[in-house]
């Protein structure tokens, strides 16, 4: 190792780090690089991630400080979805990470091609993930550098995360580790909180993975600029993209899905990553029972109902077709029944809360994953699935009630 002390990064092959030789360079990115090594003592290979620490500069205890930390996170993390790791150490000039290698590549080579995955692929990364990002939030860790690059994988439904050199122990009594000014993870995936650098928690993350989803769907980042400024900009004033304009072949399923998960503000956006977890399962289960199709042109008449707010007894008459929005209006959401104007917000009405369907000559309500639910003659939805209404039904979205009154 002494050899090693005043090599460049990228000629350490040859080299034994706490046994293991450097057989070959696989990857490099940011402070690190990333070499197959291999431990003869139990015959397999492993894949060691490499800090130079001397080129720190006055950033050295910050630099081996984050490197210790992302070692503890991963360690205290054992779960099928995440990466192993064997080992860590520190020698003259480096500090190590040893971990299990992974010889299937990561999930951003098989974007490369820039073809949308269909959407049970897409599940099958992206559900997994989810778990383990939700085993891991609950044990006070954030990743807060979600993106494909760091999603590895064995096989095509077994997805590995790793990379937690920027994650986030939510309790930590420690200061972050971020250096002033330093905006932290990949712009593509990143939260606009982050871009802004204002306060984290985990909804970080479920911004990050909404991204990942929505890339898988359709070979395309959500986002646009011409330069990497207006590229951040875009995230802080635009809507992304929409879903099936982006791939018109995409499920209306996964429309509000995404809505929620990319909302800026993260009050509007899932809650809990568990949440979100359980609204992909929900819609994997609800597109392999071959779902009804509630597309805008599932029928061109004009919806003759009525809803009454039970609580002040004003009339709503909606208009817009075949399919209603419920929510509360916003910069960038109008909906077609805008519950603001009715005390919606005191009555926990999200900005996208659900929505009513027309579809062979019925109606439907479904929930948008809304926070405070939506509830028929007091039975509570399960989100995004559809269920059919009668006339005189009561529908309560939070805490506001609606009698639905058809003509």
């Amino acid at each position: 190792m002494n050899d090693a002390a005043n090599k460049p990064m990228e000629e350490l092959t040859g080299d034994i780090f706490g046994g293991y030789e450097l057989k070959e360079l696989v990857g490099t990115g940011g402070m690190a690089s990333i070499y197959k090594g291999y431990d003869d003592t139990l015959s397999r290979w492993v894949a060691i991630k490499v800090v130079p620490v001397q080129a720190a500069g006055g950033a050295e205890e910050i630099l081996l400080a984050r490197f210790r930390q992302e070692a503890r996170a991963i360690a205290a993390l054992r779960h099928r979805n995440i990466l192993t790791i064997y080992g860590y150490g520190e020698e003259e000039g480096w500090a190590y990470i040893v971990m299990e290698y992974v010889p299937g590549g990561s999930l951003k080579d098989r974007l490369e091609s820039g073809q949308p995955f269909t959407w049970e692929q897409a599940l099958n990364v992206v559900i997994p993930v989810a778990q383990a990002l939700a085993f891991a939030h609950e044990r006070g860790v954030i990743h807060r550098d979600i993106k494909p690059a760091n999603i590895l994988l064995p096989q095509e439904d077994w997805p590995l995360l790793a990379d937690f050199g920027l994650a986030k122990m939510e309790h930590a009594t420690r200061p972050n580790l971020t250096m002033p000014g330093q905006v932290l993870g990949t712009m593509a995936y990143a939260a606009p909180e982050q871009i802004q650098e204002g306060p984290l928690d985990y909804r970080i993350d479920i911004y990050s993975l909404g991204i990942v989803l929505y890339e898988l769907l359709t070979g395309r980042l959500p986002f646009e600029g011409a330069t990497a400024f207006d590229f951040l900009m875009a995230r802080l004033t635009d809507p992304p993209l929409p879903l099936q304009e982006a791939n018109p072949d995409v499920s209306p399923v996964f429309v509000p899905i995404l809505e929620k998960a990319l909302a800026p503000d993260p009050d509007d956006r899932y809650q809990k990553m568990e949440e979100f977890y359980q609204v992909l399962r929900q819609a994997r289960d609800r597109m392999r029972s071959a779902p009804v199709d509630f597309g805008p042109a599932a029928t061109a008449t004009e919806p003759k109902i009525r809803l009454k707010v039970l609580d002040s007894g004003e009339e709503i008459v909606p208009t817009g077709g075949s399919e209603l929005l419920i929510g509360r209006a916003s910069k960038k959401v109008v909906p077609n029944i805008d519950l603001g104007s009715h005390d919606g917000a005191k009555a926990g009405v999200s900005r996208r809360h659900g929505r009513l369907l027309l579809k062979d000559k019925r109606w439907f309500v479904e929930d948008l994953a809304s926070t405070n639910g939506t509830f028929v003659n007091e039975e509570r939805l399960a989100p995004n699935q559809a269920t059919p209404l009668k006339n005189g039904d009561i529908i309560r979205c939070g805490q506001l009630r609606l009698q639905l009154n058809l003509e």
